[in-house]
């Protein structure tokens, strides 16, 4: 005889679940399950991850608000890859993913993927492993004119690729200080190591912090080099079910829990989940579908 599990909707999950505790999800179509610290989100068809749409992004004020995530992601890495979904308009320096130094006297060690600063508008990759080389991989163009884009950086160990609406940028420029000491350096190279958010570089031990200001979805982090599967990453422009890849991370950014609640849920193969702090919003503005 079947067994029927108790119902709820993804604004009335209960409160102080036990974990293995699971619930089908009226509204989103999930079966839910408490894994001890978040709810993990299944399909009724059994996929994992891929709710058939991107329905919400996540905006970002570009003042106090981040997603903290609970570890590092792909910490030993020696290459990766590295996607996301963008918007903004704005000309400040705006994190999309990072992973830094927060202890105090550390704060040059970072990496991330990021709308440049000093460049306004163009989409960069930067690197700083240690305290004496760091390379920044700009992109040719602006972006933040307000519409959606997808942007992947890569690494094969010895050197990057940036992706922009599915199209390598071959005219990518190259600065920073001894960046030939570190081209092609990935998480693992970093000598220091215990931040990563998305939205945000959060060095606060040295007051060393930005914020994006914009919409991010659909983040997704590989430690292999995904370059020959670009085309399927980008979709056409269109985000599209990754599940075939086997993203160690992926954030759907509201997709799987109905854009409520605090917990931003890793629907990749490592699960590590994050935090939304100060109050990030989900939002229905997302790429184009």
């Amino acid at each position: 005889m079947p067994t029927t599990i108790p119902t709820t909707t993804s604004s009335t999950r209960p409160g102080s679940p036990s974990a293995g505790d699971a619930y089908f999800e009226t509204d989103t179509k999930n079966v839910i399950i408490w894994d001890g610290t978040a709810w993990r989100g299944y399909l009724n068809d059994g996929v994992f991850g891929w709710t058939g749409s991107s329905a919400y992004s996540i905006s970002f004020d570009g003042t106090n608000d981040y997603v903290n995530l609970a570890s590092v992601v792909t910490p030993t890495a020696q290459q990766g890859t590295i996607s996301a979904w963008v918007k903004s308009s704005s000309s400040s320096y705006s994190p999309i993913l990072n992973i830094s130094s927060n202890t105090a006297g550390h704060n040059n060690y970072w990496m991330g993927l990021q709308f440049s600063g000093a460049s306004p508008g163009k989409l960069q990759f930067a690197h700083s492993p240690n305290a004496g080389d760091f390379i920044l991989y700009t992109s040719a163009s602006t972006y933040n004119d307000g519409n959606w884009h997808h942007v992947m950086v890569t690494s094969n160990g010895s050197s990057y690729k940036l992706f922009i609406d599915g199209s390598e940028d071959t005219s990518a420029i190259t600065s920073g200080t001894n960046p030939s000491n570190v081209v092609g350096g990935w998480i693992g190279d970093m000598v220091v190591k215990n931040s990563c958010n998305i939205g945000a570089q959060r060095r606060n031990a040295d007051g060393s912090n930005g914020y994006m200001t914009g919409n991010i979805d659909e983040v997704a982090v590989w430690d292999s080099d995904e370059s020959s599967n670009i085309s399927t990453i980008y979709n056409s422009g269109t985000p599209g079910n990754l599940s075939s890849l086997t993203p160690e991370h992926w954030y759907r950014m509201g997709d799987n829990n109905g854009g409520s609640g605090n917990t931003l849920l890793d629907q990749g193969s490592i699960a590590i989940n994050g935090t939304l702090t100060n109050s990030p919003a989900y939002s229905i503005d997302t790429p184009p579908s």
